[in-house]
């Protein structure tokens, strides 16, 4: 998490004293007498709410493109959004010193950050960090499980170079013994394309071929895309493997 620049958090700050004024102006129309008992509510609510919700900001947080996480770097719960603003009352009543700690804070947490263990970070960098961790969750992770035959309940990770079957323990990564029957010396390989999300099946030549799950032979100059999930067997059924992520 990249945390949010002072000069941020300070135009969150006045935007969201507009937004607040704007509201407090209502109140005055409406009562004038009721201002100072309903002004220090609506503020608890007003961050409570927007802070407690999917957004995880205040509006004026949201514009400015700040995010307030836990120090998991989660979305705030409601309950937490709540236990923040409650936070932020107490920085205010301390003649606003609470407000003042965060510019002398390594990660400029104020009080109330410091009290619901909260932070303010840069909504762009929670949005790479996510894109990144799904990225690489879709791509690291590509492997073929054996679902029956001798490997029955093992995964072989498909690493850039692919995962090959056969029976030569040089040049295989998945080696069937030598009695094997109907099992080439070098009998297909798989692949993984990170661009498509698809993996790619070859067969090798083999003598009794490489089939997908449906039974359809491919032959030896016709790769064929598997989706996540999809089966394939070598030879026979009893050597069935799953493509999975």
């Amino acid at each position: 998490m990249k945390k949010a620049s002072m000069g941020a958090r300070i135009g969150a700050l006045i935007l969201d004293s507009l937004f607040l004024d704007f509201i407090n102006l209502f109140l005055i129309l409406y009562n004038p007498y009721s201002l100072f008992l309903v002004s220090p509510f609506v503020t608890f609510l007003y961050f409570g709410i927007c802070e407690g919700s999917s957004m995880s900001a205040s509006l004026g947080k949201k514009i400015c493109g700040l995010v307030v996480v836990d120090e998991e770097g989660n979305k705030l719960s409601s309950a937490k959004g709540f236990t923040r603003s409650i936070c932020r009352l107490v920085s205010g009543l301390i003649l606003g010193i609470g407000y003042l700690i965060a510019l002398f804070d390594v990660d400029n947490k104020a009080l109330h950050d410091k009290m619901a263990g909260t932070f303010v970070a840069d909504a762009t960098s929670l949005k790479e960090e996510s894109v990144m961790a799904h990225t690489t969750n879709k791509q690291q992770n590509p492997c073929v499980i054996s679902i029956a035959g001798p490997f029955a309940g093992k995964a072989f990770p498909v690493t850039e170079q692919g995962v090959t079957f056969g029976r030569d323990r040089n040049l295989c990564d998945v080696v069937y013994s030598e009695n094997t029957k109907g099992i080439s010396r070098i009998h297909c390989k798989v692949l993984y394309n990170t661009q498509t999300n698809m993996f790619i099946l070859y067969d090798m030549g083999s003598t009794y071929g490489t089939f997908l799950e449906n039974g359809k032979r491919i032959t030896q100059d016709q790769p064929m895309a598997l989706r996540v999930g999809e089966g394939f067997y070598l030879a026979s059924n009893i050597n069935l493997f799953r493509t999975n992520i």
